[in-house]
């Protein structure tokens, strides 16, 4: 049985110290662009699961509100956006990962979001919520494998997870507003998957290309 914490993400915590810091609905952003702006959350979560499968980090960009939040778990340490961009542009631009006894992990060659199942209904979430106010909130099965360099190896997160998305009015670019969405938060939760997948986390990963 693991802790509660990730060996990983006590890395990560150190690490900052130290420098001082799948929806059915195929609508939603053309990759990179501003062209077809995400009207529901589940079109959101596909533009997510997208800019995953094509390693694009300017899609990736484009799905994130500004104030989004990544969660790791138990409260352990919560990324910025601009931290979690870092971290994400190392993994989805081919940078080495790095284990926590300085030894590196190949880069990512590829990457796979073969399960992104929603549990629950979007739900609101409170004005009051120390996270993520006035958002929306739904738990979703995943599993998420990266093939490293090479394709002899994989690292493998199996879990559910909570993601948060807010509504924001935005101008199309014709002088009109209308309603997107963005994700405003991830939220990482231990294993559910067995123990093949008990001993990594989505937090693991981000923190090893940190």
């Amino acid at each position: 049985m693991r802790g509660s914490t990730s060996w990983v993400v006590i890395a990560g915590i150190l690490l900052l110290t130290a420098v001082g810091c799948t929806s059915d609905d195929p609508t939603g952003t053309v990759l990179g662009g501003f062209l077809d702006p995400p009207h529901e959350p589940d079109a959101l979560m596909t533009d997510f699961e997208r800019a995953y499968a094509e390693m694009d980090i300017d899609a990736y960009e484009n799905v994130l509100h500004e104030d989004y939040k990544f969660v790791f778990i138990d409260h352990a340490v919560v990324w910025q956006r601009h931290q979690d961009i870092q971290s994400t542009s190392n993994m989805f631009g081919g940078q080495p990962g790095h284990n926590p006894d300085g030894s590196y992990r190949p880069p990512v060659q590829s990457i796979a979001i073969d399960t992104l199942i929603r549990q629950t209904p979007w739900e609101d979430v409170p004005a009051d919520d120390p996270d993520f106010p006035d958002s929306e909130k739904a738990l979703y099965q995943t599993r998420l494998v990266l093939t490293l360099e090479g394709g002899e190896h994989t690292l493998t997160v199996q879990s559910d997870q909570y993601f948060f998305v807010k509504p924001e009015q935005v101008d199309p670019g014709d002088g009109t507003t209308e309603t997107r969405y963005f994700l405003y938060g991830h939220m990482d939760l231990l294993g559910g998957g067995g123990k093949a997948f008990a001993e990594l986390t989505w937090g693991d990963i981000k923190v090893m290309f940190f």
